[in-house]
């Protein structure tokens, strides 16, 4: 039997993701999918308080089913942070602002997201996050970039 090693990497991780426990991650491909209003790369918005673990399972699981629709070959991950507040599950919240800018921009959650669909930026959000910021880090994705 012939022995090959694929040259393309499969997944990187760097150090300082296993510091952090809760975080907030993308599943972003590597060319924009058709949306409702236009079109981004971000296929999966989630949230993890276990880590590496979570995003990895996140990506086998989700990739699967991902990677099989044409013209499809990659899936990144990108980790999205703010500072926390003591007492205040900032990561869920972040989540969920990254959501509603989503829905609020495209009319429709990221194509592997089922819950979220009832979210909308509220006062809540706004007092914690400003939506411009939000907005920037979802248009980053937009085209072929990043």
């Amino acid at each position: 039997m012939k022995v090959h090693l694929n040259p393309k990497v499969a997944m990187t991780v760097h150090r300082r993701i296993l510091a952090k426990n809760r975080v907030v991650y993308l599943l972003v491909a590597a060319k924009p999918l058709k949306y409702r209003d236009g079109r981004s790369r971000i296929v999966y918005i989630g949230t993890t308080g276990k880590g590496i673990d979570r995003i990895a399972t996140s990506v086998a699981h989700r990739g699967q089913r991902v990677l099989w629709k044409r013209g499809l070959r990659k899936l990144d991950v990108h980790i999205v942070s703010c500072t926390g507040t003591s007492g205040m599950k900032s990561w869920e919240h972040l989540e969920d602002a990254l959501l509603a800018a989503f829905r609020g921009l495209y009319q429709q959650l990221p194509k592997e997201n089922r819950q979220g669909k009832r979210l909308r930026w509220s006062e809540r959000l706004e007092r914690l996050f400003r939506r411009r910021a939000v907005e920037r880090i979802l248009q980053h994705f937009e085209r072929g970039r990043g």
